[in-house]
Order: C-alpha cells, then structure tokens, then sequence
C-alpha cells in the first residue's frame, strides 16, 4: 500500500511539472497579438498623425491628450511585457545521467544488502520515487510562482493595450469630428479612415 501511495504520488507530481513547464511557452504565444495590435496602432497613429488639430483649441487638448495616453500605455504594456519575459531560473529536476547513475547506486546498494543477508534492506524502488517526487514537488512549486507572476504582469500588459486602442479610437473619432465640424472633413481619404479604424476595432 507504502509503494502504491508513492508510486501515486509520484505520477501526480510528474504530471504537474509537466503541466507547469509547458505553461511557461504561453508568454511566448502572446507576442504576436501584442506585436499586431502595436503595428495597427502605428499604421492609424501614422495616417492621422498629420491631422491633429492645431494647438489652442479644445479638440487639439483632447487630441493630444488621447495621444499620449496612447504612448504611455503602449510603452508601459512593452515593459511589462520586458519584464514578463526576461530570463527566470527555473527549477528543472536531475539530468538523465545523473539519475540512472543514482538508480544504479541504489540497486546495488539494495543487491549488496541482500546478499549480505540483511532482513531489512534498502528498497532501491522506493528510494527513488521518494527522491523524484521531491524533485518534482519542488520545481512545481518554484515553477508555479514565477508563472503565476508572468500570467499576472501578462495579463496588466494586456489591459494597457486593450486602453491604448481605446485612446486610440477616441484620438481617431476626435480628428475626425474636428475636421468634420471646420468642414474640410474631404482632406482625409475615406479608404484610409475605413481601413484604420477597421483594422482597430477588430482587434479589441
């Protein structure tokens, strides 16, 4: 029964190491939406950059405004993302050699002890699945932590972008409606307009 609960025991742990290891390639998998959404936020900023209304007036204060709210959390999910990435020690367990030298040690320690005629010896067995599962225990406690920490500044850098494109939008709509009011509205291409605020809303 000793030996089931270890051997139970033992595979519980492999599996969450497993689990946790594998979780550590999610930061990876979500560059790409934060790097397309960085890009669609560049290519709008780009075509309206040059119609921001003229300093002085109410619509240049709140369009500037949205712009660098844009900028601030743009940079602040970039280094979130920085820090998000940046190099952890993970806790790994023995290298393959060193542990089939260990279980070689420990086979013929238990071999020797029987020949010896020792009543109780060493369960080579035993020993090494005690010696594994504290292995594992340990990494996935150690690997935990610093994924529980990357999902949490993961998941702040997300909100930044999320509210840079909202700023975004509302930088777009207030040129928009500046131009629109002072009735040279015609200067902005409507393609260029339709493929920006298209490409933004798509990705909220």
């Amino acid at each position: 029964m000793a030996n089931d609960a270890l051997s139970h025991i033992e595979k519980s742990l492999a599996d969450s190491y497993r689990k946790e290891i594998d979780q550590e390639e999610n930061v990876w998998r979500s560059l790409p939406f934060f790097a397309t959404t960085i890009a669609l936020q560049s290519a709008a900023l780009g075509q309206f950059i040059s119609w921001l209304p003229p300093l002085g007036t109410v619509y240049s204060l709140f369009a500037n405004g949205f712009l660098a709210v844009t900028g601030f959390l743009v940079l602040t999910a970039l280094g979130l993302l920085a820090v998000c990435i940046r190099h952890a020690r993970f806790r790994y367990i023995a290298r393959e050699p060193e542990l089939f030298h260990y279980a070689e040690d420990l086979v013929a320690a238990e071999r020797a002890a029987i020949a010896a005629g020792n009543a109780n010896p060493p369960n080579a067995l035993e020993i090494l699945q005690k010696e594994l599962s504290i292995q594992y225990a340990i990494g996935v406690d150690h690997n935990r932590q610093i994924l529980q920490r990357r999902a949490f500044i993961r998941t702040w850098a997300g909100l930044a972008i999320i509210g840079s494109m909202i700023a975004t939008v509302f930088l777009v709509a207030t040129v928009l409606i500046f131009h629109y009011v002072n009735g040279d509205g015609a200067t902005i291409q409507p393609d260029t307009v339709e493929e920006a605020m298209h490409g933004l809303v798509t990705n909220i």
